[in-house]
Parts: C-alpha cells; structure tokens; sequence
C-alpha cells in the first residue's frame, strides 16, 4: 500500500496518516505501507485516481480557520474517490530559525498559509516589523530554512510544528504560539476504491451538492430535507464552482451511515432536488459519539412504514386493460 500526503515529512498531514496506520486494525494492515509526500492535496489527487497510490490523507478543516478550501475543491471536482476515515490532530505551533535570534533581528518569517492565520496574532504582536512568506506545508518552511547557508537563512524563521523544528534541527525560538490553544485539525483518508466502511453506530457522512440554479429557496429545501428525517449536519461549506460568477456548490457533513433509513431517505431526496450530489462516503468518526436519534427515525420506524405502504399497495384494484386508453 502506498499512501500519499501532505510532505515533507513532520507535517500534521503526515502525523494524521501515523496515527490512522497504527489504529489500523492488524488483519488490514499492509505489511510494509510506503509514505508518499507530495507538496500539494491537488497533485496527490490526481496521482491516487492515475493509480500512483492507493490512498491520500488531506486536511479538511480547523475549528479555527474552518475548511481548507485546497482539499475541498479536490473533493467537489470528482466522485471518483471515496472517504473512509477521518483523523484529528491537536496543533500547536514553534517559531523556529538556524541558529538562536532575537526576534528583532528577524526580517522574513514562513510557513503555510493556514498556520499563519493561526498565528497571526502573536506575529503582529512579536515580530511585527518581519515579512510573511508562504510555503506549500509548515514543514517545508522549516526543510527549506534547514538547507539554507547560514548568510541566505539570516534574519529568516519559520513557524512549525515542535517536531518539524527538531527534525530538521533548527533552533527554537518561541514556543506555543498559535492564538487559540488547544486548535484541532481534522484530516481525511481517501482511497479510489469505492468501498463503503461498516457502519459502527458513530458515523459520518460527507457530500458535495449542487443547487438548482436560480431557484429561490433551494438551499432552504435541501436543509429541510435533512430535518425532516431527522439528519443533523455538523459541517457546511460553500466553494465556487468555477464555471462563472455566483455558483457554489456546498461540502456537507453529516451524522449517520448511508445504512441509516434516514440517512439514505435524505440523500435519495436530495438527489431528486439537486442536479449534482457527490457522495463522498460514510466512515467511522473520530471521536466516536454516538447521534441521539428520535424514535420516529430509527430504522425501525422506516422499515414499518415501507411496510405498511406495501400493504396498501396490495389492495389497489387491478387495471383493466382494455379501458386504458
């Protein structure tokens, strides 16, 4: 198994994919799994569908900065892959340069651009005289800062994660200094396979739908689509969808398996509103909390219902078909 990220490695990508294998359960485990880092989510998508590797762990979104629009447009542009686990990391964040500095002296200061909305704050406060670079990962910043000469790293630092700093040997200058303490990021493992995960009872779901366009409301219905069965969305999402100005389609998080009735009644009426619904897949969550679901949408309360029209079915009058016109 071959499996892409988010490189180089010590990123919080390659951290989330750490984590994922040494969950995997022993009888699934590949034997010797080869770690892939590309530099961006895009690139790794195209190279999972091509068959380069067999799946692709991406950051979907931060409680601070919410969704990373790079792994949500790759999401919206294909049904072709499908999400079969989901990670979290707790981030925090290092400033880090070749050798120790005062932050006076620092003139550029690197990183992605995520983790720098992370900390801008202490960045304006610290070093608000410094430039603000971006790099494609938090660890590159701190590769590339590494592999510099001491006279082209001068003046130069980069914000990272703890073990990136170590890994790469450079110097750390300020420790913990990401605004909001205790900031997660989730991150998704995706194959091509098709395969749905086993419904565990502490599910996810996650779609990609595109509205009728010019349809006043529409939103409005496909939310009611979810209430009326009982569905709690947990995460939306809007992304443009390229084709001209004031088109979105929407990423969607909700609780439940597509085995769940009322899951599977929401999508089915969903797809009867919207002209696109990408199904992304139903996998166990993270944290393993279970939806409080209402008697009236338990399976049960589907399947006696179904049954019950069934029944009436069976009494309509047969047609007769010599008065059929």
């Amino acid at each position: 198994m071959r499996y892409g990220f988010l490189g180089p490695e010590t990123t919080f990508t390659h951290q989330a994919l750490l984590q994922a294998l040494a969950e995997t359960p022993e009888e699934f485990a590949a034997p010797e799994p080869e770690l892939v880092p590309f530099s961006s989510v895009a690139t790794a998508a195209t190279d999972l569908l091509a068959g380069a590797v067999d799946a692709l762990m991406a950051p979907i979104e931060n409680s601070v900065e919410g969704g990373v629009s790079g792994t949500l447009d790759v999401l919206a542009a294909t049904d072709s892959i499908t999400i079969v686990a989901e990670q979290t990391v707790q981030i925090t964040f290092v400033l880090a340069a070749r050798e120790a500095t005062p932050l006076e002296e620092l003139t550029t200061v690197s990183s992605h651009p995520h983790a720098q909305a992370q900390v801008q704050g202490w960045l304006r406060s610290q070093v608000p005289h410094a430039n603000i670079a971006a790099a494609s990962s938090t660890a590159a910043a701190a590769r590339d800062l590494a592999a510099m000469s001491p006279q082209e790293a001068r003046g130069r630092a980069a914000v990272c994660s703890p073990l990136a700093a170590q890994h790469f040997g450079l110097e750390v200058l300020a420790e913990g200094i990401e605004d909001h303490a205790g900031a997660i990021t989730r991150f998704v493992l995706v194959t091509r396979e098709g395969r749905i995960p086993a419904r565990t009872g502490a599910d996810k779901t996650t779609l990609v739908v595109q509205l009728p366009h010019n349809r006043s409301g529409a939103l409005l219905e496909a939310l009611e689509i979810l209430s009326s069965n009982g569905v709690n969305m947990s995460r939306i999402e809007s992304r443009p969808i390229g084709d001209f100005l004031g088109r979105y389609s929407f990423s969607l998080d909700i609780e439940g398996h597509i085995e769940d009735r009322r899951v599977s009644a929401a999508l089915r009426s969903l797809h009867r509103l919207c002209p696109v619904v990408h199904y992304l897949g139903s996998y166990p969550r993270v944290d393993g909390q279970r939806p409080e679901v209402r008697e009236d949408y338990a399976d049960h309360a589907y399947d006696g219902a179904r049954d019950w029209v069934e029944r009436l079915h069976t009494m309509i009058t047969p047609t007769d078909p010599s008065t059929v016109i």
